[in-house]
């Protein structure tokens, strides 16, 4: 489902304009940019990428109608939207997921990088959630939350072959919800797509 689609839902959901929801539903189909595959949702369609929509936008927001929407409200309903209504853990994507061989974590001194990178895997106990981080997808993740210096630094300490495109191609979808989208969501996009 594209960006679009998802900000009509949040319309008809919470109020306001398609175009309110917009900034939200980018940054969490940000992954996009990195692998542009239905694979892309491992990285961010979860609670933890919930937990980064809060970081990066505050708790709310307030629509065009003046209503107070939750900023977790809107990004799990995107997950929902994208994951046939389920909103996962880091471990219902990562638990069977092993590291490529050779992976690297970077060490790094600065102790806001380093609680950035390891946070994945303090909210799941999965190692391979760590791709996330340590990857060019990271480094997309830093500059957004810290800015360009963190970013370089990270960029620095990680090797070229650890691309989320490189990383993932060897990830194999093993739940239904994984693959498909709500129905009941892609009926009413249907029914209304012409409003």
């Amino acid at each position: 489902m594209d960006i679009w689609k998802h900000c009509l839902l949040s319309k008809r959901k919470f109020g306001g304009k398609a175009e309110d929801y917009f900034q939200i539903h980018n940054f969490i189909d940000s992954s996009k940019l990195f692998i542009f595959h239905s694979k892309h949702r491992v990285l961010i369609h979860n609670l933890y990428g919930i937990e980064l929509c809060v970081l990066l936008f505050g708790h709310y927001i307030l629509n065009s109608d003046n209503k107070t929407i939750l900023i977790r409200d809107i990004a799990a309903e995107h997950c929902k939207e994208d994951l046939s209504g389920y909103v996962p853990t880091l471990n219902d994507w990562f638990v069977n997921f092993e590291l490529p061989p050779n992976f690297i974590i970077p060490q790094i001194e600065d102790p806001d990088l380093k609680d950035f990178i390891y946070k994945p895997f303090l909210r799941s106990t999965c190692e391979s959630s760590l791709i996330i981080t340590c990857s060019d997808f990271g480094i997309y993740l830093v500059e957004k939350f810290y800015g360009m210096d963190k970013a370089l630094l990270l960029a620095k300490s990680i090797p070229p072959k650890q691309m989320i495109n490189n990383l993932l191609q060897e990830y194999r979808f093993t739940q239904k919800w994984q693959v498909f989208p709500d129905r009941d969501e892609l009926i009413w996009l249907q029914k209304n797509e012409n409003n």
